[in-house]
């Protein structure tokens, strides 16, 4: 099915990989998804040297989402999903290391080893079922209500971001991706 409108945005560089899905649901979802790429890429350029600024950057593309939605009806109540991969220096203690962050229900995923694992985990009403065992992943996938996010960037004044640090290994690959493909 093609949608109409496509309220994704992303960035791919060497030290910033984000996919953000604006809300269809919500007014201005892409304007959203645009403004959560900037602010991350204005955090990267800061430079990101822990797993705490990555959520802080994620946290400050929250705040200026809210912010905005509250200047314009038609962006009022305005927000998107984002997941991210970010590199993170070596040191002289610690090898080099990527962040994986999320908001909703876009994902990473990492390929290592010959098998593709998803490391993020959705914020969302099904996920939510499956986590207390209440319906399996096959019944989540059809349920009425699997379109349902329970966190989002710029909806809420405060987001509690999802972040793990996963150590680097040679040959691993992300798959950084909207709910589009796998929905």
């Amino acid at each position: 099915m093609l949608r109409q409108q496509n309220e994704d945005a992303y960035t791919a560089h060497d030290d910033l990989f984000v996919v953000a899905d604006g809300m269809g649901g919500h007014n201005a979802g892409e304007v959203a998804s645009a403004l959560a790429i900037d602010v991350m890429k204005q955090a990267a350029l800061a430079g990101f040297s822990s797993q705490e600024s990555v959520v802080a950057g994620v946290n400050a593309a929250n705040a200026a989402i809210h912010a905005a939605s509250g200047g314009q009806s038609d962006q009022r109540g305005m927000g998107t999903t984002l997941a991210a991969v970010i590199p993170l220096p070596a040191s002289a203690t610690e090898p080099q290391r990527m962040v994986v962050t999320n908001v909703g229900d876009s994902r990473v995923y990492l390929w290592r080893a010959g098998e593709l694992k998803q490391v993020s985990v959705d914020h969302s009403y099904v996920q939510e079922l499956v986590s207390e065992g209440l319906v399996t992943p096959e019944e989540a996938r059809v349920h009425p209500r699997r379109n349902i996010v329970t966190r989002a960037l710029g909806i809420e004044g405060d987001v509690n971001a999802d972040a793990w640090v996963v150590p680097m290994i040679v040959g691993d690959r992300y798959v950084v991706c909207s709910d589009g493909l796998v929905d």
